[in-house]
């Protein structure tokens, strides 16, 4: 499977910039379909964002980034950073509890050895969907993964779930991108 999307990645350099500006908020004339669950959610525009994941009990955002060195390539140590972004409590950045890290939103990275600056990762709460992340040549970067069975370009992950414990009652997830090959938006719904 990782030669598969190595090849994949060397093929498709279909990318979105991102900047540092303040986050605005989705306006349904944006949306259309599945992402209308979107409306009225900041969007996020943290440097090097790879994606990031919104629930249905608030507005806070768990944002996953790009981790690069000095030189602008992937740190091979720490590929991703995970953190959330707090809407709710002025916008500020807090980083994920070890809880949270365990069991949620953190990630599992290794190298692809045939690719450099490549990495493929799952995210703990969803071990079984593997990610591949990588940069085109001008350091932008991208993260590959399959949309009902599609490869495509993760842009964000929406959770409908009810926040009643310590760990929320997950009902379903949705996974929104592009289909890297035909351009046009990718979805789908997983229910764990």
């Amino acid at each position: 499977m990782i030669n598969y999307l190595a090849l994949i990645i060397s093929t498709s350099l279909l990318l979105f910039g991102f900047s540092n500006s303040k986050p605005v908020l989705s306006k349904p004339s944006e949306i259309i379909g599945e992402d209308s669950v979107f409306v009225g959610y900041p969007v996020p525009k943290e440097d090097h964002m790879l994606f990031y994941i919104q629930k249905s009990f608030n507005k806070n955002t768990v944002v996953y980034t790009l981790n690069v060195d000095k030189d602008g390539k992937i740190n091979t140590t720490e590929p991703i950073k995970v953190f959330w972004r707090r809407y709710q409590e002025d916008g500020r950045i807090r980083e994920l509890t070890q809880v949270e890290k365990t069991f949620g939103f953190g990630v599992k990275a290794k190298p692809v050895k045939t690719k450099p600056n490549t990495f493929i990762f799952s995210i703990v709460a969803l071990k079984d969907k593997q990610f591949v992340v990588t940069q085109n040549e001008h350091g932008k970067p991208y993260v590959i993964t399959a949309i009902n069975d599609k490869t495509s370009l993760i842009e964000r992950v929406y959770i409908k779930a009810e926040h009643t414990k310590l760990l929320p009652k997950v009902f379903y997830l949705e996974l929104f991108g592009t289909d890297v090959k035909t351009k046009r938006p990718a979805y789908q719904k997983i229910i764990p």
